[in-house]
This record gives structure tokens, sequence and C-alpha cells, in this order.
């Protein structure tokens, strides 16, 4: 029997409601030139994000609000410290970034530090909603970025490498190239008929 992974920390963004005139989050009330605005942003992080109606965000933050507060809480943590880790990406001297991408996370960082955008953040519990729910939409446009960047900074704490920021993530990418090359090797020959299927060469010739 094949079983559901599941995930006790997801924020998935729900169908749209039969109801689409709800507005409303708790007393505020969702004003459609804010969910324009949040898209607009949204659609410059990551072009391929799903656009967020007004009714969506009201079932999500109803859906949080029923949550035990540990886990509605644990589940924004988690969205925001993703934040966190690009933060430091972005300071990281030995780290490189292109311009568009390096833009782009300073665009994320820049809306999760306003205090009154789409749902304002001194709104118990879902305040931080919308700062939660841009960045797992958007992630899918920073997640290779911040793997990688992840693995280099275990292999720079791990195996210390010398030199300039350049030549540490040298060091970094020819020493993963390596392990690469080696695993396509091991698993070229796995996939190669056994030896005693094929004929012999002769070790030595009998004269």
């Amino acid at each position: 029997m094949q079983s559901t992974f599941h995930d006790p920390l997801a924020l998935r963004l729900p169908p749209e409601s039969t109801d689409s005139r709800r507005r409303h989050v708790g007393d505020l009330a969702l004003e459609d030139s804010a969910v324009a605005r949040f898209n607009a942003l949204l659609a410059q992080l990551d072009p391929n994000a799903p656009r967020v109606s007004a009714d969506q965000l009201v079932t999500l933050a109803r859906w949080l609000q029923d949550q035990p507060r540990e886990r509605a809480v644990a589940v924004l943590a988690e969205r925001l410290r993703r934040v966190e880790h690009l933060r430091r990406m972005l300071n990281d001297s030995d780290w490189e970034l292109d311009a568009e991408l390096r833009e782009r996370s300073r665009m994320l960082i820049s809306y999760l530090q306003e205090v009154n955008d789409l749902i304002p953040d001194d709104l118990p519990l879902v305040g931080q909603l919308d700062d939660a729910l841009l960045v797992e939409l958007a992630w899918p446009a920073f997640r290779d970025q911040t793997l990688d960047y992840g693995d280099f900074c275990a292999f720079r704490r791990d195996e210390q490498p010398r030199g300039s920021g350049a030549e540490r993530r040298q060091a970094w990418e020819n020493t993963r190239l390596a392990e690469l090359a080696l695993l396509q090797q091991r698993r070229d020959v796995r996939a190669r008929p056994y030896a005693a299927s094929q004929p012999l060469p002769p070790l030595f010739r009998v004269s």
C-alpha cells in the first residue's frame, strides 16, 4: 500500500470558494488594490507562481486560526527562516549572485520588512500570513540557489578551503563535480551486463 507523505507545516493555497465575495480577515477588509499589488510583486519574483485572490487569503487565514497555536506559529516561522537564509546569502562576500536574482531577493526581503503590507503585521497570528505565503509561492525561483549556497557553506565549514572567495567557490565546485563524475561512473558500471555474460578476454597467451 502506497503511503502519502504528510507535511505538518504545509502552507497550501486553497481553491477558490463558491463565495468569492469574501474580503475580511478578522476585522480587516482586504482591498482589491492591495491584493493586486501583492500579485504584481509575486509575478516579479516568480512569473510561474499562481495568482492569489482575496477569497483564498480569507480561507487560508481561517485555516491558520483553526490550527493549534504552536503549529500555526511554526508554519509561519518555517517560511520566515528561509528568508533569513536568503539574507545571509546576499551578505556573504564569498558567494556570487547574478544581478537579477540579487534584485529579486532584495524585493522579497523588502516586502517582509513592511509593517503595513497586505495584512498588517500587528494583527495577532495572521499578521505575517501574507509574508509567509509570498515566500511559499515565490520560493521555487530561489530554491536551487539557496540549496547550492547551503551546500557551499557546509563545504567551507568542513573543508576550510583557502584563498579568495572566488577560489573557495571554485574549490567547492571542483569537489562537487568530481563527486558527480564518480557517482555517474558507478552508475554506468552497475548498468552494464554482468561480466559473466560476456566472453572474457585472455589474460595471457600460451605459445
